[in-house]
């Protein structure tokens, strides 16, 4: 083929590479995602709303009804767009007769719809839901090809034993998934039943159906239902069988975290923001002995969070210094060692002492871990790159300091629960930053952390591309000079905890004022951990 000026416009291998933003830009984070997935089973941050559960599983039972020639069982594509089609049917229903509920699938498309019935006599369910080989992203309630379900709640629901996946085609377990199903039909009248797989077929909804499909609504209270009963019996049974895991008896996480999260809920105390859970058990669990697996657990997560955010506040710091000027990896390592060794939190100490001496001399300091990860935090906001970097050390060896006498218990829960194969986990950070380098000076320690977190940065980032064109690096090397690319911050991972709230009042176990309910009491001394 001739190329002219045309048709030759550069060479493939030639063009800028793509760089993403991402949140984990040290590969750490999945080992607390992993603890609280242990911890909630069944649950994730995207599953917010419980009465979802019931409806997807009536939805497939009424898929399984369905003609042999329907046009739906011909492919997965066109279960998808029945899929598809129950879920926006219902946004539609939920954006008009309860405007205020959060967390209502494709209600951002919906709201903006709402003219649609004066304009057409019906919504079209059929344009706005089915999900086609020329259908242009944005165009639908719902981007991903299986819907919500397929993105957000499958993952739960297989969890939890009531769907399977086969050949792509979703299912309902023929146990508990058709209890389900039932227990969901129970709510609704044979007519609305009909009614909504009706429009389902149709693809077009009328306003007068609206008020007959309100036995679908997704803020429709629990208790005292056939369905509430089902959900208090699944989050109260046992998270997995026996034989899963490399235990004597079943773990009841979910149980137990529930129990200790109504506890809080209804304490007198001032601090019983739910949010605080896994901090006040981290706390508790410094000057107590192990209570529960679950009160374990969170304290597990929440060493995890504590020492993910000081390395990643180091790294934060690393790529602020690389926004300022142009460093030689040498001249980088030298110029971030001195600098952090001369900050007035390591200045007192002497960098030709050896890690495992300057353990107890920060452990003697009057400051707390608290202190210091407020301190990063304050650094990130005032661009402070060096007091970012210094006070991530200081928490990095005083975590260490304080949870030395728990490592082996941790490191049997972690084995329990297939944890300790999770990179970044706690027991992996203290062994690959702390006691690997004991023996070594302070200052070595210092060198040593940084050239490692860059190393590893690069390492993360290289594994998550794979084969793919998208550039994770925050930085290169580029004839041994260090180019920045993008400053991430530090953060931490949202442990699910807003969609157990969600749940809990779901279920009428707290009020809409946040109280525990009298329902939620008798749940609280059900659960009580003896």
């Amino acid at each position: 083929m001739a190329y002219d000026l045309k048709s030759y416009r550069e060479p493939f291998w030639a063009k800028s590479a793509k760089y993403v933003r991402g949140r984990d830009p040290l590969g750490i984070q999945n080992s607390s995602i992993s603890v609280y997935a242990v911890l909630l089973p069944g649950m994730t941050n995207l599953t917010l709303r419980l009465r979802y559960y019931g409806f997807y599983l009536w939805l497939l039972d009424e898929y399984e009804n369905l003609s042999s020639d329907s046009v739906f069982k011909s492919s997965t594509a066109n279960q998808y767009n029945f899929i598809r089609r129950g879920e926006l049917i219902i946004s539609y229903l939920m954006t008009t007769i309860a405007p205020q509920e959060l967390s209502i699938i494709g209600s951002d498309f919906t709201s903006k719809k709402k003219n649609e019935i004066n304009e057409l006599g019906y919504y079209d369910i059929a344009l706005g839901a089915d999900k086609l080989s020329t259908t242009e992203k944005g165009s639908v309630y719902w981007d991903y090809t299986s819907g919500a379900l397929g993105q957000n709640y499958a993952g739960s629901l297989l969890n939890l034993g009531l769907i399977n996946a086969k050949q792509r085609y979703f299912e309902r377990t023929i146990d508990k998934g058709a209890e389900l199903a039932q227990a969901f039909r129970e709510s609704l009248d044979p007519d609305s039943e009909n009614l909504f797989i009706q429009r389902i077929l149709e693809g077009k909804l009328y306003a007068d159906d609206l008020n007959l499909l309100s036995g679908f609504a997704i803020n429709r209270p629990l208790n005292g239902t056939a369905e509430g009963a089902f959900y208090q019996k699944l989050f109260l049974a046992p998270d997995k069988v026996e034989e899963d895991l490399n235990t004597e008896k079943p773990p009841r996480q979910r149980r137990e975290t529930l129990n200790l999260f109504l506890s809080l809920i209804s304490s007198q105390n001032e601090e019983k923001d739910y949010r605080k859970l896994p901090y006040n058990l981290y706390k508790k669990q410094l000057v107590s002995g192990k209570i529960s697996d679950a009160q374990y657990g969170w304290y597990f997560y929440y060493l995890n969070e504590q020492l993910h955010y000081s390395l990643e506040g180091v790294f934060w710091g690393l790529l602020k210094l690389m926004e300022s000027r142009t460093f030689s990896l040498h001249e980088f390592l030298g110029y971030v060692t001195l600098k952090s060794l001369d900050h007035e939190q390591l200045s007192m100490l002497n960098s030709q002492d050896k890690l495992a001496d300057v353990i107890g001399k920060l452990g003697t300091k009057n400051s707390s871990v608290d202190d210091h990860i407020t301190a990063i935090m304050q650094a990130v906001k005032g661009s402070n790159d060096i007091s970012a970097i210094t006070h991530g050390i200081v928490v990095l060896v005083r975590l260490y300091r304080e949870n030395e006498q728990n490592l082996l218990e941790l490191e049997k829960y972690a084995q329990r629960f297939d944890l300790k194969t999770k990179y970044g986990n706690a027991i992996e950070i203290f062994d690959m930053y702390v006691i690997k380098s004991k023996q070594f000076t302070l200052y070595e320690f210092v060198h040593r952390l940084i050239q490692t977190l860059l190393n590893e940065h690069i390492a993360i980032a290289y594994n998550k591309m794979g084969n793919g064109e998208k550039n994770l690096l925050k930085f290169i090397i580029e004839d041994n000079l260090l180019i920045h690319i993008e400053t991430m911050e530090p953060n931490f991972t949202n442990p699910r905890l807003r969609t157990l709230y969600n749940f809990s009042v779901d279920l009428g176990y707290i009020d809409g004022d946040g109280h525990l309910t009298e329902e939620g009491k008798s749940i609280l001394d059900q659960t009580s951990i003896g």
